[in-house]
């Protein structure tokens, strides 16, 4: 019995002697790697903390009405953390707000920083229908249109296509328009749908029954 333990403790040597120092190296890899992410994971909380905290900012400075220091603490939130989502939440709201104090060209030059900068956020195709509808307010009919194109699809694309025979319905262009409409109505449903509707039989459209 003591002779094949014997025999297992020398084969036990023998397999540290050839291995052990892989064995070593691996298990210090898998620590760092452990390690690593840790202080990733750390290092990503504290970024979104700061994030969240700077769009607070925002959003206190248009509760106040003070447009200058929001556009300040929106630059800033830009610079520092513009890969995440508050940046843009921020600037839709910064837009959202220029828009309601009668300044939309304004509005529009802020979205302008999502269809730009951040093409790829999930906020980008609400962000250029935003800043399409702020041209349109500003008379930039032409460059409302620009920005609505392509038209996206899923659940903005009816009010893409609804903006854009806005547009073209206020440049002249009539026929542009009941085709915009049209495929607009093809897609929209409840309180939408009658809305394209009424704007189609405005212009002498008809419905598909």
């Amino acid at each position: 019995m003591a002779y094949e333990d014997d025999e297992q403790l020398e084969a036990l040597r023998d397999w540290w002697r050839r291995h052990g120092r892989g064995v070593v190296i691996g298990v210090a890899a898998a620590l760092v790697l452990v390690v690593g992410w840790q202080q990733w994971t750390a290092w990503q909380v504290r970024q979104n903390a700061a994030a969240a905290d700077d769009y607070t900012a925002v959003l206190q400075a248009i509760n106040e009405r003070e447009p200058e220091a929001a556009a300040n603490r929106l630059g800033a939130l830009r610079e520092a953390h513009g890969e995440s989502p508050y940046a843009a939440m921020a600037t839709l709201a910064v837009a959202t707000a220029e828009v309601a104090e009668g300044r939309a060209q304004a509005a529009a030059d802020v979205l302008s920083w999502i269809h730009t900068e951040r093409p790829d956020s999930p906020f980008a195709n609400l962000a250029r229908l935003r800043q399409a509808e702020a041209l349109a307010a500003a008379a930039e009919q032409d460059a409302a249109l620009e920005v609505l194109e392509p038209v996206v699809d899923g659940p903005l694309r009816v009010r893409y296509l609804e903006l854009r025979g806005d547009l073209l319905a206020a440049s002249g262009d009539r026929q542009g328009a009941i085709a915009a409409y049209e495929d607009a109505l093809s897609e929209a449903g409840g309180q939408r749908r009658s809305l394209v509707e009424v704007k189609l039989l405005d212009l002498g459209g008809e419905p598909a029954s």
